[in-house]
C-alpha cells in the first residue's frame, strides 16, 4: 500500500487515460464483471449501496461491492460476497497490478491502481451482481470505465470537493452525470429542483428508462412505519436499522433500484434486508468498547462521518429530535472542508463543542482555529488534547449528555480503532 502511494505525485488527478492503459495491460478485467451497478452522488452513496446489497442478498443473490474510503483497514473497500477481501488476495491483486505498472512504466494514482486491483479480485471471485460506489465525481472516476452497467443510481447531489468538481451545483452535477451510460436503468434519488433540472439537461439524449424520487417512487414515515410506494408496489415496512430520516431516502432509492433490477420484491425479505443493513459511523450508537470507560453509564455516544453541509443538515435534524438531554459535539475536520457551512446547522442544537486534531492526518484542521470559528457562531467551544480527553471532560460536565463525534470519516476510523 505504501509503495502504491509513491506512484504518482498527486493523490488525486482526475483522468481516465492512465487507468484505461493499465486495465488494457491487465486484459480489461472490468469488462468481465457481471451485472454492474454504479452509484454516484454527493451524500448517501455508501448507505444506499449497503441497503441495495442487503436487499439483493436477502433475495438470494450474491453481491461483490467496492466502496471508499475505508474507516479502519483498506480491506473494507473490497467486499467479496459477505466478506472483506483477505490480506492474501489483496496482496496478490495489488502485486499483479504493481508489477504491470512497473513493467509498462506507467504513472497512475493510488486510487487508479487499487480500483484496477479490485476488478482483478472481482473476476477471480465472481458474484451475481457487482456494486461500484463512485470515488469522486463521476465522469472521470475510475468506476466510469465499466461500459455496460445494468443500473446507475444518483444519490443526492450537493456541494463538496469543489476544488476538483467545480464551484457550482451545475458543474458538480455535470461531473456526476458524466458516468451515466446509454441502455441502462437510471434511478434518481431525492434532489433539489436546481439539481434535478440540471440532471434532466445532462441526460436528455439518454434513452435509458429513469425512475425519479418523488415522481416515480415515494417514501413516507407513518406511525413509526416506513412506507415505500411506486406504480407497481406498496410496501409497509419496519424502520431501517440505520438511524435518521435521510436513511429512509437512501433505503427508498435502494428499493427502487432493486425493483428495477429484480422485478417484484418480497415484503418479508425486504423488511429483513433493511433491518440487517449495516454501515459504520453513520449515526452509529456505541454500545460497547473502550470509549465507554471515559463516559458515564447515562451518557449516550454516537459517531457520524458527516463532513459536508448536506450531511451536517441530516445529522442536525436527527439531533433535533432528541428531547430532554443536552447535546455535546466533538469535532475534527480536514482543512479542505469549510467549518462555517458545517457548524451553522448546529448553533441552536448543541450545548458545547470540543475540537480535536485528527490523528495521522497531515491536513487536519487546527483545533484552535475550529474552536474560534465555533465561538464566532455563538457555540461554546474549546480545544481538547484528543478524543478521550474530550469525552472525559464532557462526562464530568454532564453525566446525562448525548455526545456526538463527527466532522470527518478519517476521524471516525481513528475513533473506531480507539474503541
Amino acid at each position: 500500500m505504501d509503495q502504491l502511494l509513491t506512484l504518482h505525485p498527486k493523490k488525486i488527478d482526475l483522468s481516465l487515460d492512465r487507468i484505461k492503459i493499465l486495465l488494457q495491460k491487465l486484459n480489461n478485467p472490468q469488462d468481465k464483471l457481471k451485472n454492474v451497478i454504479n452509484c454516484v452522488g454527493t451524500k448517501g452513496k455508501g448507505s444506499t449501496c449497503a441497503f441495495l446489497k442487503s436487499i439483493l442478498e436477502h433475495h438470494n443473490k450474491t453481491v461483490n461491492m467496492y466502496v471508499s474510503p475505508h474507516l479502519q483497514r483498506f480491506n473494507e473497500r473490497i467486499i467479496l460476497k459477505d466478506k472483506e477481501i483477505s490480506d492474501e488476495l489483496l496482496n496478490e491483486v495489488l502485486k499483479k497490478t504493481m508489477d504491470e505498472i512497473k513493467k509498462s512504466k506507467l504513472t497512475v494514482t493510488f486510487f487508479e491502481a487499487t480500483t484496477s486491483a479490485t476488478y482483478l479480485a472481482f473476476v477471480k471471485h465472481p458474484a451475481d451482481y457487482t456494486i461500484l460506489e463512485c470515488g469522486l465525481g463521476g465522469r472521470l472516476d475510475t468506476t466510469a470505465v465499466v461500459n455496460k452497467p445494468i443500473a446507475q443510481i444518483i444519490t443526492p447531489i450537493s456541494n463538496d470537493h469543489e476544488e476538483f468538481l467545480g464551484d457550482t451545483l451545475e458543474k458538480i452535477t455535470y461531473e456526476k452525470c458524466g458516468i451515466l451510460k446509454q441502455n441502462t436503468k437510471i434511478i434518481i434519488s431525492k434532489q433539489s429542483s436546481q439539481v434535478l433540472k440540471q440532471i434532466d439537461k445532462e441526460i436528455e439524449n439518454n434513452k435509458s428508462p429513469r425512475l425519479i424520487f418523488g415522481e416515480d417512487f415515494q417514501i413516507s414515515k407513518e406511525n413509526g412505519r416506513f412506507i415505500y410506494q411506486d406504480d407497481q408496489s406498496l410496501f409497509d415496512l419496519d424502520l431501517p436499522n440505520l438511524q435518521g430520516d435521510h436513511q429512509l431516502i437512501n433505503a427508498g432509492t435502494a428499493i427502487a433500484a432493486a425493483q428495477k433490477i429484480l422485478g417484484k420484491l418480497d415484503t418479508k425479505k425486504l423488511n429483513l434486508a433493511l433491518k440487517n443493513t449495516k454501515h459504520r459511523a453513520r449515526l452509529e450508537k456505541i454500545t460497547k468498547g473502550k470509549l465507554l470507560d471515559y463516559i458515564n453509564p447515562n451518557n449516550q455516544l454516537y459517531l457520524d462521518g458527516a463532513h459536508n453541509e448536506a450531511a451536517a443538515e441530516a445529522v442536525s435534524k436527527y439531533l433535533e429530535n432528541i428531547k430532554g438531554k443536552k447535546i455535546y459535539m466533538i469535532l475534527g475536520m480536514l482543512n479542505t472542508k469549510d467549518p462555517k457551512v458545517f457548524l451553522k446547522h448546529f448553533t441552536s442544537i448543541i450545548t458545547a463543542l470540543k475540537t480535536v486534531n485528527i490523528p495521522n492526518q497531515d491536513n487536519s484542521q487546527d483545533p484552535n482555529t475550529l474552536a474560534k470559528i465555533a465561538n464566532k457562531f455563538g457555540i461554546k467551544a474549546n480545544q481538547s488534547k484528543n478524543v478521550t480527553e474530550a469525552l472525559h471532560e464532557i462526562a464530568n460536565e454532564d453525566p446525562n449528555a448525548v455526545i456526538i463525534i463527527t466532522g470527518s470519516l478519517y476521524l471516525m476510523g481513528e475513533v473506531l480503532n480507539l474503541n
